[in-house]
């Protein structure tokens, strides 16, 4: 009999440290994305000048890239349903929308040089449905003739 009484506290004490596992590792998950979030919409609550961007376009290239993922033919990164980021950029001068990638492989310094005092504001993003986390933000360029 007391055998029986010791196994079934054991099993019991298991499953109460695999269940608090998973809620853990959940919280974990979730404050993550939390944080995350508010590291990138951040830049969405204002209008933003080309520095302030590219380096906002190179935290989500890192953070895509320590998180291994997937890349097309072209080089760009392609969407998951858990964790990727990416950024498109519409400019004044062209029709075109840019995506993050192409922009950071032109180089930092030749954008930041020839977009630092220009101003961006962030007009779309969308999250993970699986995790809440941000998944797409879209910047656009303000004509000057707007802000005055």
């Amino acid at each position: 009999m007391k055998k029986n009484y010791i196994t079934l506290v054991i099993l019991f004490l298991i499953v109460v440290a695999i269940i608090s596992y998973f809620f853990i590792s959940y919280i974990k998950l979730d404050n993550q994305a939390k944080q995350l979030n508010r590291e990138f919409e951040s830049k969405c609550e204002s209008e933003i000048v080309g520095s302030t961007l590219m380096t906002t376009i190179n935290k989500a290239i890192d953070y895509n890239e320590k998180n291994e993922i997937e890349k097309d033919s072209k080089g760009s990164f392609i969407a998951n349903e858990t964790n990727s980021i990416n950024i498109d950029i519409k400019f004044l001068e062209s029709d075109k929308v840019f995506p993050m990638e192409a922009i950071a492989s032109l180089g930092s310094e030749e954008f930041v040089k020839n977009y630092n005092s220009r101003t961006f504001k962030c007009s779309k993003k969308e999250y993970h449905n699986l995790t809440g986390q941000i998944k797409y933000m879209y910047f656009e360029e303000v004509d000057i003739l707007e802000n005055n």
